[in-house]
């Protein structure tokens, strides 16, 4: 950022002499005469007036002293922003965020348990909850967003990326205010049956399919697997019911989010490329560790 010669005349003009700025500077007196040679021929400027009495400072080399402190503080102000830069840049985690799964949910858990919270910076990346285009934004983890939040439980994800688990989200049921059943604070497994419940598409055997058919007497309908807002749009339009997150209770203002009294609950974390950089590889190890502690 600025010539070292620099240095080597405001150490002289402290010290005052040849010899005294060489031990200042661990050199000898003779590099120390021939920095401050190479730095007069440099600037074409007398500096110093040399006398059997010794060194006195001329009136340029005063104005080069007063300059040359103040422009070595600022380059070294500068250095200090630009590895404060460098350093931040290589700690930022680019956080994806969309209406059905808002980072806020990492984050918030993230102060709560991270020894410095601002040991990592977060830049939040906004997607589209587009069931035909979530695929693709998941493919592409690593090259756009680092992370994304939420209950990704398709098989076809974990094929594509690795998954952190954070916890789990209850499944509720959302209706509209006008159903009949959105006068109870809470649901019963009876409720439900002669009822029309819109369920996400099952990608072969699982867990809630098995629970359902036990319970014939509900009228599963099946939708895509992703949700989007139509698919809230539907139920709402049609009055009937949508088995939901807690987490998203405040998506559709025109729905309600009821609990259920049953033990049905779907995991959520982070999603992430498999072949993450060695930055985020070391964010998620973090991650992982503050959290089981």
């Amino acid at each position: 950022m600025y010539n070292p010669l620099l240095l080597t005349f405001l150490t002289i003009a402290d010290c005052g002499s040849f010899h005294k700025a060489a031990e200042a500077l661990f050199i000898t007196p003779a590099s120390v005469m021939n920095q401050l040679n190479t730095l007069e021929n440099h600037l074409g400027l007398q500096l110093f007036s040399r006398s059997r009495q010794g060194l006195t400072i001329t009136a340029a080399g005063k104005v080069i002293y007063r300059d040359a402190r103040k422009f070595i503080r600022e380059s070294e102000k500068s250095i200090e922003k630009a590895k404060a830069a460098q350093n931040a840049a290589a700690r930022t985690i680019r956080i994806g965020s969309s209406f059905l799964n808002p980072c806020h949910v990492f984050l918030d858990l993230w102060k709560q348990h991270a020894e410095n919270a601002n040991a990592y910076n977060f830049k939040i990346i906004p997607y589209d909850d587009d069931h035909t285009q979530l695929l693709s934004v998941i493919s592409r983890l690593g090259k756009d967003i680092d992370i994304l939040v939420g209950a990704f439980n398709s098989e076809q994800i974990h094929r594509l990326a690795d998954y952190l688990i954070l916890g789990t989200y209850d499944l509720c049921i959302a209706l509209s205010p006008q159903h009949a059943l959105a006068a109870k604070p809470v649901l019963d497994l009876p409720d439900l049956y002669g009822q029309r419940l819109v369920i996400p598409m099952q990608e072969g055997p699982s867990d809630l399919l098995t629970f359902l058919r036990q319970h014939p007497q509900i009228l599963v309908e099946q939708t895509h697997y992703f949700y989007d807002m139509d698919t809230f749009n539907y139920c709402e339009q049609n009055n009937c019911l949508l088995l939901t997150l807690s987490a998203w209770s405040d998506v559709h203002p025109s729905l309600l989010t009821l609990p259920v009294s049953w033990d049905q609950k779907v995991p959520y974390g982070l999603l992430y490329a498999r072949d993450c950089s060695r930055e985020l590889s070391s964010f998620m190890d973090y991650t992982r560790s503050i959290l089981s502690a």
